[in-house]
């Protein structure tokens, strides 16, 4: 599948993604590649989950292109295709949904989409990688969200609470071990996220 060995650093001060200078994290698209990057990631579906799981997807991405079905889902939220920030957004915040089980719960994605931004504008890792690298990351992020979006939709329609746990657990753990961060630990705010404020204690504690 698409490469998606860069991860980026979570800066989780207050006023970091507000004192940066925004950043250029978009790129040039190539059909070409994009049919190279779903390519691979059916075929690691194929091998890591099933072939029916493969066949499956595979069919959905013929009646609708991948890319198409995710700017939907995502166009309300200002996020759009062609730009890593706006992926690994999106990535984020479905994976903090589901994680602390906040299905209805209304984040603004702006304030997250400008944290990312500007930890990748610091990261020279990131700021290193070439257009086909961007892509690679970005549709990687995108077509891993339509699975795990689509998991999760399903599960709460059918208020399976058991394959909510379950998609629940591999998110944070996913994060714990990708991203060095602990999903249960954030909440979205003004300025990203951020670490959730600790209740205050009972009086006379």
């Amino acid at each position: 599948m698409a490469a998606l060995i860069f991860l980026p650093g979570l800066a989780l001060a207050q006023d970091n993604s507000a004192s940066a200078a925004p950043y250029d994290t978009s790129y040039p698209a190539s059909a070409i590649i994009s049919a190279r990057i779903q390519r691979q990631f059916l075929d690691n579906i194929r091998w890591s989950v099933s072939a029916e799981a493969r066949n499956n997807l595979a069919a959905a991405f013929a009646e609708r292109p991948a890319l198409d079905i995710w700017q939907d889902l995502v166009a309300a939220d200002g996020l759009k295709t062609g730009n890593v920030v706006d992926a690994l957004t999106a990535y984020w915040v479905l994976n903090w949904v589901t994680a602390n089980a906040r299905y209805n719960f209304k984040v603004d994605n702006a304030p997250i989409r400008a944290q990312l931004q500007a930890s990748m504008a610091a990261d020279a890792n990131f700021r290193a990688l070439n257009n086909l690298q961007k892509q690679e990351m970005a549709e990687g992020y995108i077509l891993r969200f339509l699975v795990e979006h689509a998991a999760l939709n399903d599960a709460v329609m059918r208020k399976d609470v058991t394959a909510l746990g379950r998609l629940a657990l591999a998110s944070v753990t996913r994060f714990r071990q990708e991203m060095g961060v602990d999903l249960l630990a954030l909440q979205p705010g003004p300025e990203g996220f951020a670490p959730k404020a600790r209740l205050a204690n009972p009086a006379g504690d």
